[in-house]
């Protein structure tokens, strides 16, 4: 009984001290986005290029990794109304889940990309940190669309997923398919919360 009230009682500090120790800092308890906006707000124009620059070469890595996999997944990808690739870190501490990533929609058809950024918190054991690729593929216009108004809704690659090839874990949805790859790091988790897929409006 005494060790069960210990632990009850140090940990919300240890969430807190989890939370500030991630590497974007006091923004992971902040409401999703919020310190994004301020700090991304204040880049110069040539700055937001060079960001947007490095985001479409993160695209390319994560879909050449992918193709490297399953091959299958280039024909998807390039057939579907359009897809969406994710730069994903996660950080696993006791009893907090954080996630922040940054990413690119591609709409195949108007060939316009739009911005995005993701962040998650949640609660959960487990320990450590990744940083994983997350490609969607919208396989109707519709659904990318609500991706984009509705902040992910749907989207979420922790609902169902099966571990493919090359350590991949790939998502089910009637609409959309979602592969997570692992770039780095190794997380032992079985957390839960909702991930935010949102537009950055100092991008686009």
């Amino acid at each position: 009984m005494s060790i069960q009230f210990r632990f009850k009682s140090i940990a919300p500090a240890i969430v807190l001290l989890a939370a500030a120790s991630l590497p974007w800092g006091q923004g992971a308890i902040a409401k999703p986005g919020e310190n994004e906006a301020a700090s991304s707000s204040k880049m110069k124009p040539d700055e937001k290029e060079a960001e947007r620059a490095a985001r479409r070469k993160i695209s390319e890595d994560a879909l050449a990794k992918l193709y490297a996999v399953d091959p299958e997944a280039r024909k998807a990808v390039e057939g579907a109304p359009g897809y969406a690739v994710f730069d994903i870190t996660s950080i696993y501490a006791i009893m907090f889940v954080g996630q922040r990533g940054k990413g690119v929609l591609y709409d195949n058809a108007s060939k316009k990309l739009v911005y995005m950024s993701s962040s998650r918190m949640g609660t959960g054991p487990g320990a450590g940190k990744q940083r994983v690729f997350q490609v969607f593929i919208f396989k109707k216009k519709g659904a990318m669309d609500q991706f984009v108004l509705a902040g992910g809704l749907g989207g979420d690659v922790g609902a169902s997923f099966s571990t493919g090839t090359g350590g991949t874990v790939r998502s089910f949805n009637p609409e959309i398919d979602i592969y997570q790859i692992p770039e780095s790091g190794m997380a032992v988790q079985a957390s839960w919360g909702g991930t935010v897929y949102k537009v950055d409006g100092d991008l686009n």
